[in-house]
């Protein structure tokens, strides 16, 4: 499972955004808009994480994590445009398990967020484990699974899998898929890209949203359309 979230952010584009991250990512997400309505739906159901913005109405984000910690070790993450040594403080001794400041890199926050999750349920990957929402390589014995079911990948759709997942939130160049793909066997065509690239699409199944092409520059795994 990739994970539910309780986002709550009172500014709505703000939080949009992150839902599109997050979503992208296959992670869901249950929005809140103010610190009141975060702490009710803290308090009656279960979420993977929690990522609170600090400055909200009705409730600040320390007293809904306060308030959350007094019965659940849920992670959390504080988002927030505070960003002094004393907020960041006064947000770890809230309970938080990380602190992010504004602005931010969403493809960090969702990384963040998935490490978070994957410790809280003791999944954390092995050394040879990469993994990406439901996509999980195991490089050492070369397994793929999306959704813990095995996908069967020729070795260069596994080795562009592989630098996708290592520069995961990251554009990974034409240049470098070659340099790293090919060597010195490229032929020069660059449609082949394309081809090995839609090949693994088509493998990775509905895990195939979370490629994304990147126009004139090269693909990128995870990220908001």
């Amino acid at each position: 499972m990739a994970g539910h979230i309780l986002l709550a952010e009172d500014d709505k584009a703000l939080s949009a955004l992150m839902q599109d991250f997050f979503r992208a990512a296959g992670v869901a997400v249950t929005p809140a808009y103010d610190g009141e309505q975060a702490l009710v739906l803290a308090q009656e159901q279960p979420f993977d994480l929690l990522v609170l913005d600090v400055m909200m109405p009705h409730l600040n984000g320390l007293e809904v994590c306060e308030a959350v910690r007094q019965e659940s070790d849920v992670p959390v993450i504080f988002v927030t445009a505070l960003g002094q040594e004393g907020d960041t403080l006064a947000g770890f001794r809230a309970g938080a398990d990380d602190y992010i400041t504004k602005p931010f890199s969403f493809p960090v926050l969702v990384a963040k967020a998935q490490a978070l999750m994957r410790r809280a349920r003791g999944l954390r990957l092995g050394a040879s484990e990469l993994g990406y929402a439901n996509i999980l390589m195991d490089t050492a014995s070369g397994t793929v699974t999306v959704d813990g079911n095995p996908v069967n990948l020729r070795p260069k759709e596994a080795k562009i899998l592989e630098l996708l997942l290592r520069e995961q939130g990251r554009t990974v160049s034409r240049d470098l898929l070659i340099e790293r793909v090919w060597g010195t066997d490229f032929d020069g065509d660059e449609r082949m890209i394309d081809r090995h690239i839609a090949s693994l699409r088509k493998a990775l199944g509905t895990a195939s949203q979370h490629i994304r092409a990147v126009y004139g520059k090269g693909y990128r795994l995870g990220g908001s359309t």
